[in-house]
């Protein structure tokens, strides 16, 4: 009777620390919402890119007093800043609030994680041997399913052993006005090469560019043949993994 006594609490105690366990893992905070990415422009070449569970990447911060767009310094929230090139077009972080985690140029050459995140960064090489020649990194993540491409200051085409370090791209941020030896031509190979299904044009004129020498945007567009132009009537959008167009599109965001 004793022994049976002993099992019956041995089990009574075993369940009971099962529905322990059980409990705290339904009580673990999970998101449970849609697996999208929202991406946001500045202007110029400056971009936030967040994640549905609010993890933020912002690429190449500028100098409002060199870029005339309407953003006040320390007003764009990030927890990872890249910056592919140093100049006050790309590298002014004090235009992001908070204590993000950055990643310069030449130092970020290669993988990193940064907020859970993996990023590689893959210089640029450049034909260009003037002294006006400028290292270059693209950086590649992922979020929310979706693999991201910012090809910063790039100043010609996108080699092929550049393309495969850079792997499939969903999302591309393109220049579009600039700089001066990054041709129509050169844009050109490098969408072959990388073949993505959103091209984010960037780094081209507006009112708000300044003394920024770079050409309009409507230049490279007037040449672009069987791509779809989508104007979005903002300066942001949405994508998931799922709403990715079937065949290469051009976003056009609208100046904040």
């Amino acid at each position: 009777m004793h022994r049976r006594l002993l099992l019956l609490l041995a089990a009574f105690l075993l369940l009971a620390g099962c529905g322990h366990r059980r409990d705290r893992g339904e009580n673990r905070p999970q998101f449970t919402g849609p697996r999208q990415a929202t991406v946001q422009w500045f202007g110029h070449g400056c971009f936030r890119v967040s994640s549905s569970i609010g993890l933020s990447v912002v690429i190449d911060p500028f100098n409002p007093a060199v870029l005339n767009y309407p953003v006040k310094p320390v007003s764009i929230q990030g927890d990872v800043v890249l910056i592919t090139h140093e100049d006050e077009t790309a590298d002014d972080t004090d235009l992001v609030s908070g204590s993000p985690q950055i990643f310069r140029s030449s130092m970020a050459v290669g993988v990193d994680r940064a907020s859970g995140i993996l990023v590689r960064g893959v210089r640029t090489s450049s034909e260009n041997y003037s002294t006006q020649s400028k290292l270059n990194v693209a950086y590649v993540w992922s979020m929310d399913g979706v693999r991201f491409c910012h090809l910063g200051a790039i100043e010609d085409a996108i080699t092929l052993s550049e393309s495969l370090q850079i792997g499939t791209v969903d999302v591309l941020f393109l220049p579009a006005g600039g700089p001066p030896t990054f041709t129509d031509d050169k844009r050109r190979q490098t969408l072959e090469r990388l073949k993505p299904r959103i091209i984010v044009p960037m780094m081209y004129a507006t009112r708000y560019s300044g003394k920024v020498p770079l050409r309009p945007l409507g230049d490279w567009l007037s040449r672009l043949h069987n791509i779809n132009v989508v104007r979005i009537p903002g300066n942001q959008f949405i994508v998931s993994h799922a709403t990715l167009p079937p065949a290469p599109a051009v976003y056009v965001l609208s100046a904040p």
